[in-house]
């Protein structure tokens, strides 16, 4: 009698290994299932804020001044589709890590947002196959190449707005001393 036609069988049998602990798939740019690992996480979450910004701020520079209304509406529409992107990412970065999608929820609690921040970066997903699905691929040349370019845009960003602010704080405070 063979092992297959065999109910009786043991679960180390070799017809019942399917070899799927070494199974990897691409992962999808806009999906709310699969998983993400830490530097797509990062780059589809910086380069997708950055397109949705410019997006955002082309729509509005034309057409605020041409109808308000629409102006507002369009921005409305760009606010909404960030906010589900931006969960769809953390979703599948909580599924990496063998967490439900709905630990998300947390980045609308202060200061454990934060804390949930930390541990999407620094700790590493689970490997092989979890609840969630098998692991994604490899990361390749273009997506190490688009995480050191938004890592470059954020600082840059982030020097822009410093630029901008403080001589601008400065110039307030000089006036605020000059009227008191």
């Amino acid at each position: 009698m063979s092992t297959v036609a065999n109910p009786y069988a043991s679960p180390q049998t070799s017809d019942l290994d399917t070899g799927l602990d070494h199974q990897q798939v691409s992962p999808k740019f806009f999906a709310f299932d699969g998983r993400l690992g830490r530097m797509r996480f990062v780059t589809y979450g910086f380069l997708g804020a950055f397109l949705l910004m410019a997006i955002g701020g082309i729509a509005a520079a034309i057409l605020v001044p041409i109808n308000l209304t629409l102006g507002l509406i369009v921005n409305g529409i760009t606010v909404v589709f960030s906010v589900v992107f931006g969960l769809s990412v953390y979703i599948r970065r909580l599924h990496d890590l063998g967490r439900s999608g709905w630990w998300s929820l947390l980045m609308f609690v202060p200061l454990l947002n934060f804390i949930l921040i930390i541990y999407l970066l620094f700790f590493p997903g689970t490997d092989g196959i979890n609840s969630f699905g098998p692991r994604v691929t490899r990361n390749s040349t273009g997506v190490i190449v688009a995480f050191v370019l938004s890592i470059v845009l954020g600082i840059a960003y982030i020097g822009t707005i410093f630029a901008v602010a403080i001589p601008a704080y400065q110039e307030y405070v000089e006036r605020a001393q000059q009227a008191g």
